[in-house]
């Protein structure tokens, strides 16, 4: 009785353990989100796939802009190099007001799994994007 009592007081430290060996999300599912977030313009959730070294570069030029509407924004190709690192084009196609010609944006991202001892896996844009055609 006291082992099947040990047993189930042991079982959510066994279920956390469990969590924590998962592996990442696939490489086409991160980047989908990356890319849905610049469809939204939701720029603070797309700068969390971004990693830490380039996440300021990456947020000194999306930032809250009412003039800019996003009309398209997709991954064009996934070049996986290795398992854990992939080159994707991302495109983005948008008007700046006054404008209302469409205009294309492109940036080739490297992203690198990375593996922290005690934290889950995960996909990140390790190359700062090229600078906009619209900042001021």
């Amino acid at each position: 009785m006291s082992r099947l009592i040990l047993l189930l007081l042991s079982l959510p430290l066994l279920a956390g353990c469990l969590a924590a060996l998962e592996p990442a999300p696939a490489i086409d599912v991160v980047s989908r989100s990356f890319s849905e977030s610049m469809r939204w313009k939701d720029f603070s959730a797309a700068a969390k796939y971004v990693h830490s070294d380039s996440r300021d570069a990456f947020l000194a030029q999306f930032t809250v802009d009412d003039d800019l509407h996003v009309v398209d924004s997709r991954i064009d190709y996934l070049n996986i190099e290795q398992e854990d690192a992939v080159t994707v084009t991302y495109k983005l196609e948008y008007y700046r007001l006054p404008s209302g010609s469409i205009k294309k944006w492109g940036w080739e991202q490297q992203w690198q799994l990375l593996e922290e001892k005690g934290k889950a896996d995960m996909w990140l844009i390790m190359n700062e994007p090229p600078a906009l055609p619209w900042k001021r």
